[in-house]
Formats: C-alpha cells, structure tokens, sequence
C-alpha cells in the first residue's frame, strides 16, 4: 500500500514497544489532540484497520498500526496523511484519509492526562 511516509517497523510484546517508545509516549501527556485521521473506503466509508491509525497532539504526530495479533508499529511525524493513498487500482475500493470517526471525534481538543501500554493475556484454561 502506498502511504506516503509510512515505514512501519512492527514490534513484539510490550517491554519492546516500552523500551523504543515509552518516554516520547509519556511525553504526550499534557498535549491536547488536535487531530486525527484513518483510512476508509470511499464507496462504503468503512474503516479500513489495517492501516495506521494517526492521532496529532498539538503538532507531535503519533502514527500507530497493528499487524497479525501481537505487532505494533508506532511512528512519529512520518505519513503525509494529505497525499493520496496509491497502490489499489487493482482493488475493487478505494482507501483514502478520513478525519472523521464517530469514535475520536469526542476527543479532539482534550487533553491527554497519561499514557498507558496495556497487554492482552488470555486466561488460563
């Protein structure tokens, strides 16, 4: 897919994610969210989730994206989020950036309080 900007560089369980990203993530704290915007398809406005995910705290850019169950990459100040997605001519959608989310947009002008890296461990059976 081509996303201008986007390099992802997945990483696996949270003492890795903590270990390259918790002090710049702490560092939001205070910020208040200016912005976002996702990828969804033109014809149907779906949400595509397998693209990054970018929250704009006061012009510091978070870009987040998972990958398979475990891999998170986070990126910072990277994805042209005004250029137009390429690479899907051959698909019958058509991604584009969408700064519009019933789900964010409640949030927008908030201020980030904390940062928190949750892990989802499946109970024992």
């Amino acid at each position: 897919m081509g996303i201008s900007g986007f390099a992802p560089f997945f990483l696996v369980g949270i003492d890795a994610v903590r270990q390259a990203h918790g002090p710049r993530l702490a560092a939001l704290a205070g910020r208040r969210l200016t912005g976002f915007a996702l990828v969804r398809f033109a014809e149907d406005g779906d949400w595509f989730a397998d693209c990054p995910v970018v929250l704009d705290f006061d012009g510091v850019q978070v870009e987040l994206c998972h990958w398979k169950l475990d891999e998170l990459s986070i990126g910072w100040d990277t994805i042209d989020t005004a250029a137009t997605v390429t690479g899907w001519e051959w698909f019958e959608l058509t991604p584009r950036w969408s700064r519009s989310d019933e789900r964010l947009e409640p949030f927008v002008g908030q201020e980030l309080r904390e940062t928190a890296l949750l892990e989802l461990r499946p109970a024992e059976q």
